[in-house]
């Protein structure tokens, strides 16, 4: 017979695994999802209706039949339904890129399928102890309330264990099979306790069938893949679809972040080349600031191409620092070159340093950038480190017009709030309007006008690229109010 301590940790362990199975859930999507607020939403949205429905059930199946191994079978049922999820995963993501269409969509198919099942069966659990614990009606508050602080307990130490620890210092496979062994190995206690022995080899069956499953290598053509503490970061080699050139590319989730020619060109992408644009708007600067490091793309040609200038790079992610040195050919040694490893946006609340120029490279998704540096009171703090005659550069993946440009509309609104001039150029150029593309904002801080033409090699066909008459319809965009996920997918 399992005691009631047992019962209660067993309470406090199921809570603990729903927890850890959400967290590396978000993880697990963002590789082929994205991690914008539309996958947290579903996600968060089906793990709490599936514990509502377990809660339902749970509580039925032990007023009909009330005994211990009912715990058992709920996590045995848990334990099968993670052995699928890692066993599907990739394919059905894979899937779910190539078949279904909206970030919206996505999300909720993939969410519903792959979370919707185990954490029904982990939410039976709590009802189920409660009704076994429940031996006396004048201590029920006390029962309940011991079960329900055990559960929830459980799941806050699952919530730091996973994004703490588990999701740091092991892989997504790694985990879901740590999970599917508590899980079984629970049931195999309770099975074991109850001498109901069919079901405790089939238990220990599938726990072994979970392990070899997890120790089986996936083919791969990537030369590289890890999960960091911020990414899913993979390395492969590729053919860029513009110029046919071959690539090494580092890819950020979904997010192709940055790369290398491996045919010696000075930059492996077209929209990169528009960055030399503050050799027209700032011909005499000598430092820079680049917020987005990934594989340092534009970084290493900057400091080859200006010898006399300097540049700070922010980038929040050790390992890919790492890996821009290990596959990249990143120098970080060089003097000109200073890394930080923070958050863009507090480095720049807190810089006191002044710049020339800053470029901004940085992705939270495929064609969404992370809200906090889109806004007027970011926009503020770089006006702020800029000299008097500096300039933001901007990559940001927009079509000029048209739904698929409500983003861009937004960030050129807020630009135009804090600087005196602000221009748009568009690697499409401008008979493409409504076509998603790289586009560049450029922010200029002082009020000197141009002629937009340049003798400079490769500036002027860059200038002519120059967007006019835009319509923007939409607001600035403000710390208090940033939609920066729905406006970005709006045309999707």
């Amino acid at each position: 017979m399992v005691s009631q301590k047992g019962l209660l940790a067993i309470t406090f362990i199921s809570g603990a695994m729903v927890m850890v199975f959400e967290i590396i859930g978000a993880r697990l999507l963002a590789p082929y999802i994205g991690t914008s607020f539309y996958v947290w939403t579903a996600l968060i949205g089906f793990v709490l209706a599936s514990l509502s429905i377990g809660y339902y059930i749970g509580g039925r199946w032990i007023d009909k039949k009330p005994q211990v191994e009912l715990l058992g079978y709920s996590l045995l049922a848990a334990g099968i339904a993670l052995l699928i999820v890692l066993f599907i995963k990739d394919d059905f993501l894979h899937w779910i890129i190539a078949h279904v269409h909206g970030i919206k969509a996505s999300s909720i198919i993939a969410s519903f399928v792959l979370f919707v099942p185990a954490s029904i069966f982990f939410g039976s659990i709590s009802p189920m102890v409660s009704k076994l614990l429940l031996t006396e009606l004048n201590i029920a508050g006390k029962i309940l309330g011991n079960v329900f602080s055990f559960s929830t307990i459980g799941s806050l130490v699952g919530t730091f264990t996973a994004g703490f620890y588990l999701l740091p210092n092991f892989s997504l496979t790694h985990i879901l099979f740590g999970l599917i062994s508590l899980s079984l190995l629970l049931a195999i206690y309770i099975f074991l306790m109850q001498k109901k022995w069919v079901l405790l080899i089939v238990s220990f069956v599938i726990l072994l069938a979970s392990f070899i499953v997890s120790i089986q290598e996936k083919k791969t053509d990537y030369l590289f893949e890890y999960e960091s503490s911020y990414n899913s970061i993979k390395i492969y080699k590729t053919v860029d679809y513009h110029t046919q050139d071959s690539i090494l590319m580092m890819q950020l989730g979904r997010q192709r972040a940055g790369g290398m020619s491996l045919n010696n060109r000075p930059l492996p992408f077209n929209y990169l080349y528009y960055f030399r644009l503050a050799e027209y708007f700032q011909p005499h600067f000598s430092s820079a600031l680049m917020l987005g490091g990934a594989a340092y793309s534009f970084p290493k040609y900057y400091l080859n191409q200006y010898p006399n200038a300097r540049m700070d790079v922010v980038e929040i992610d050790e390992k890919v620092t790492a890996l821009a040195k290990k596959y990249f050919h990143l120098d970080t040694q060089n003097p000109r070159l200073n890394i930080f490893h923070e958050d863009a946006r507090t480095y720049i609340n807190s810089c006191q340093k002044k710049y020339d120029v800053i470029y901004s490279d940085t992705f939270r998704n495929s064609i969404s950038l992370p809200y906090q540096l889109t806004t007027v009171e970011a926009i503020k703090k770089q006006y702020d480190l800029l000299n008097d005659d500096g300039l933001v550069l901007v990559n940001v993946i927009q079509a000029v017009e048209g739904k698929s440009s409500l983003f861009l509309q937004a960030e050129i609104k807020s630009f135009q709030k804090v600087f005196p001039q602000v221009y748009l150029f568009a690697d499409g150029g401008k008979d493409q309007r409504k076509r998603v593309q790289s586009t560049i904002i450029v922010a200029i801080k002082s009020n000197k006008t141009f002629s937009f033409q340049s003798e400079m090699i490769g500036i002027d066909s860059l200038l002519q690229k120059e967007v006019k008459n835009l319509q923007l319809s939409q607001q600035a965009l403000y710390d208090d109010y940033a939609p920066v996920d729905y406006l970005a997918f709006r045309g999707m």
